[in-house]
């Protein structure tokens, strides 16, 4: 398995509210059981992550990073894991969730709200 995907979870709501811990834990783990059905796996691991946001200056907040190796054929499911990422951004009152792949960093915006051109 050649390739890497990857959902960041944040722990923050509203840019720098924290987020109930009972929401962050649900959401890391409905990630982690989606990982598993479209890979076969999953790894995931705690982190700090950090953005500089222009009404709120730096936020930096601990987030979860859920990850999961495939092949060329996988790649085809991340349209399926920018969807789960929209959903919970729009849950978490996100800007944007981060989706890694192959070490390319994508941000995709809430469920709802429209890429500017």
């Amino acid at each position: 398995m050649n390739h890497k995907i990857a959902v960041i979870i944040p722990s923050t709501m509203n840019a720098n509210q924290d987020a109930p811990t009972e929401i962050v834990s649900k959401w890391v783990k409905c990630a982690k059981k989606h990982f598993a059905e479209l890979f076969g796996g999953f790894t995931s691991h705690n982190a700090v992550g950090g953005w500089l946001s222009p009404e709120h200056g730096l936020i930096e907040e601990n987030v979860t990073v859920v990850s999961s190796f495939t092949d060329d054929h996988g790649l085809n499911r991340l349209g399926d894991v920018k969807a789960f990422a929209a959903k919970m951004g729009r849950a978490l009152k996100q800007e944007a969730v981060a989706v890694e792949v192959d070490h390319s960093l994508q941000f995709v915006p809430p469920l709802g709200v429209a890429v500017a051109a």
